[in-house]
């Protein structure tokens, strides 16, 4: 099972669920049976990194995380991934434009309520993305 995170910049919030839930699947002992990723849905700048923000809240929280580079999705990644979360409404229908639709439902978001970048408030963040890869893993079984 690939699972893929999807925001605008892949440099907050899709990162900061693929380290969360890298954490989750590893401690649940399923590591061998789900691999995690995350992508931008515009165009990203060469070399744009994790937001220092983010970084630091992972580290206060204790989420392992390594040197973070942010990619633009592509056509492929709808084939690659099993499932494609996004963090909110926005970027669910950027998702479907660059996938030209959802074909296998493959598409959906992280929170029903969405989960919004709000660049002074990292621990609602935090608790919001931790909440929903908690509920997302206990659905997957874990």
């Amino acid at each position: 099972m690939k699972i893929l995170f999807v925001c605008s910049g892949n440099t907050g919030r899709s990162p900061m669920a693929e380290f969360i839930m890298r954490k989750l699947v590893k401690d649940a002992g399923l590591s061998e049976k789900i691999s995690v990723d995350s992508a931008a849905t515009k165009e990203v700048k060469k070399g744009d990194h994790l937001h220092q923000g983010i970084a630091a809240k992972l580290r206060m929280e204790n989420i392992p995380f390594e040197v973070h580079i942010a990619r633009t999705i592509t056509k492929d990644d709808y084939d690659s991934s099993d499932m494609i979360v996004c963090m909110d409404d926005g970027n669910v229908a950027q998702v479907k434009t660059i996938f030209g639709g959802d074909p296998d439902t493959k598409i959906s978001k992280l929170l029903e309520a969405g989960i919004p970048w709000d660049n002074n408030n990292f621990s609602k963040m935090f608790d919001d993305v931790k909440r929903g890869c908690e509920a997302l893993l206990k659905k997957l079984g874990g």
